[in-house]
């Protein structure tokens, strides 16, 4: 009976707050400890469990990359150009990439090492923003089987794995999502608190930011749109009359970064003398195609990653769209009074919803998957909001919460695995199987090259098996063979070359893909992606010039496509190599 009493209490407090939060619950009452690294210590000792899954979540998302080495494209130019590459990224404002390289000492690539690096990275900005999104809350939250939801969600993603491929900035990114989190917490510090050195260095580890990838700029909205839900939410004593005051100030600081950022790079490109770059220009497709293709394709896109409908995405957005929406307007419905300006926090519910698309629209053209980060950020955190909201009303409800807390996180746990990890590793096999089959294929090539020059070469039989034992002494044979006179000559690749998939395999973006079939779009380009790639390995070979690459052409309409007798020649310092039809 007692009981029984019990439970119509809690049924009868739930609908006198009209599904709110308890503001104090029991569970609630810890102190926490002042200062932020006191707050992260405890934090830390107090979510052991989230801390361990994420940990587990990370090897089983990356730990293949770790183990099996491969690396995308743009890595091999990084490698071989050094600065003259870097000198590009300033042309394009990333100059914060450049600067975490040259902090850390990262100015020469290392394959590999990066992605460990990355790795490590990985853990430390998912300790940072689950502390940020516990901090933002004001409370002490003794329950912890959910906080790990957000990280994991995040750095699964298929983008994020997309973007971790390119091993030449795959670290400096990871740094730059660490620096978002603590530019947000020290603002919000600000916001709540005052204090003008933790507003100086939040904007100072902002531009960072910003001047890292330009993908942060919409997650940074994402953000602080996300983190001002919560604090309205859980916050409301502190901000519930000063919304406005807090939006203003937080647009603010957002646009000092932006304009900070921009100008510093323009007067970096004038010291450092560069020209600015054309690849961000080269994306606005406004002005420069129909508007009705342009509506078009925006339309296509955004169907396509809310309803996931390629392997680039999943339902995690859909789902927290509609769960966040759900929840505001039931909330309107029920005329919540308590609430100041609980309209206002809809729109930004709205806005947050929207901000994954304001990039697209302002260039009028879809993202690349891998620049697509705000996407996998609102679907992370509004997921966690949504749950973390369901599992509160579920503990007034019922005596069980604490169980139902514990089965919704296992839920979680096999839809992620089922949904992010096992396609991300698909996508890191097959990557990784392209890349056996490239360097089987190049040491082919070289031996036929040094065949056709003259030179002796081993039977290309036994270099592909060699190549797939991962034979170092195979290659460092033939690339001092080509030493002999590849410095000296010129190679035109002509045509491409697919990699043969198993059952198993997919193709991503860049991920499994080769370089032998990159760039095809533009004059010469595959050819330059390959030597380049040959660089990397050891077998160094000039580029064509304009009147070799015209000879090339003209040679190779005659030629057989490899791998027949003839689709490898040469004609004095020119070889031509024709891949395909």
């Amino acid at each position: 009976m007692i009981q029984l009493c019990l439970i119509h209490e809690k049924r009868q407090m739930y609908r006198y707050e009209e599904l709110r939060f308890m503001e104090t619950p029991t569970h609630y009452t810890t102190p926490r400890p002042e200062g932020h690294i006191e707050g992260f210590t405890y934090f830390c000792r107090t979510n052991r469990s989230s801390i361990f899954i994420i940990l587990s979540m990370l090897l089983l998302t990356y730990g293949f990359m770790l183990f099996h080495f491969s690396f995308s494209i743009d890595t091999e130019a990084c490698v071989v150009l050094q600065m003259n590459f870097y000198k590009g990224w300033i042309g394009i404002n990333r100059y914060g990439l450049v600067f975490t390289k040259w902090l850390t000492g990262l100015l020469s690539l290392i394959p590999g090492f990066a992605a460990v690096l990355m790795v490590l990275t990985t853990f430390g900005y998912s300790l940072a923003w689950m502390y940020f999104f516990h901090w933002i809350k004001g409370r002490d939250l003794s329950r912890t089987e959910l906080n790990w939801v957000f990280p994991v969600l995040f750095f699964s993603s298929v983008p994020m794995v997309e973007l971790s491929n390119f091993q030449c900035q795959s670290f400096e990114v990871a740094f730059a999502m660490l620096l978002c989190a603590a530019a947000l917490l020290l603002e919000w510090q600000w916001i709540l608190s005052g204090g003008i050195l933790r507003l100086l260095l939040s904007v100072m580890l902002g531009v960072w930011c910003f001047a890292s990838y330009q993908a942060f700029v919409p997650v940074y909205i994402s953000a602080s749109l996300a983190s001002f839900l919560l604090a309205y939410h859980y916050r409301s004593d502190e901000i519930g009359s000063r919304v406005f005051l807090v939006s203003v100030k937080l647009a603010s600081v957002f646009l000092c970064d932006y304009l900070i950022c921009t100008l510093l790079g323009k007067i970096l490109m004038f010291l450092a003398r560069v020209e600015a770059g054309t690849y961000t220009d080269n994306m606005i497709r406004w002005g420069k195609a129909p508007l009705d293709e342009i509506i078009t394709s925006l339309k296509l896109y955004i169907n396509d990653t809310v309803l996931a409908k390629n392997i680039f995405w999943n339902r995690w957005y859909l789902f927290a769209a509609v769960g966040l929406l759900l929840s505001a307007f039931w909330k309107l419905r029920k005329k919540n009074a308590e609430r100041k300006f609980y309209p206002y926090s809809i729109f930004v519910t709205f806005l947050l919803l929207a901000s994954p698309f304001f990039l697209p629209a302002l260039l009028g053209a879809p993202l690349v998957v891998r620049g697509q980060l705000a996407l996998p950020f609102v679907a992370a955190a509004g997921t966690e909001m949504i749950v973390e909201r369901f599992l509160e009303s579920a503990e007034m409800l019922s005596e069980h919460g604490k169980a139902i807390g514990l089965a919704a996180a296992a839920f979680l746990f096999l839809l992620i695995f089922r949904g992010n990890i096992v396609m991300d590793n698909r996508l890191l096999y097959s990557d990784y199987v392209v890349s056996q089959q490239e360097n089987a294929l190049t040491e082919r090539l070289v031996e036929r090259i040094e065949t056709v020059s003259g030179g002796e070469a081993a039977p290309a039989g036994n270099s592909a098996e060699s190549a797939a034992d991962g034979g170092e002494a195979a290659a460092g044979n033939s690339a001092e063979s080509a030493a002999d006179g590849g410095k000296e000559t010129a190679v035109a690749i002509l045509g491409k070359w697919s990699p043969t998939c198993n059952p198993s395999m997919i193709q991503g973006e860049t991920l499994g893909h080769s370089f032998y079939e990159w760039d095809q779009t533009v004059p010469g380009g595959t050819c330059k992606r390959v030597l380049s790639y040959w660089h990397v390995l050891g077998y160094e070979y000039q580029n064509p010039d304009a009147q070799q690459w015209e000879a090339a052409e003209k040679l190779g309409e005659g030629m057989p496509a490899w791998p027949r007798q003839g689709s490898v020649v040469r004609e004095g310092e020119l070889v031509v190599i024709k891949l395909s039809e």
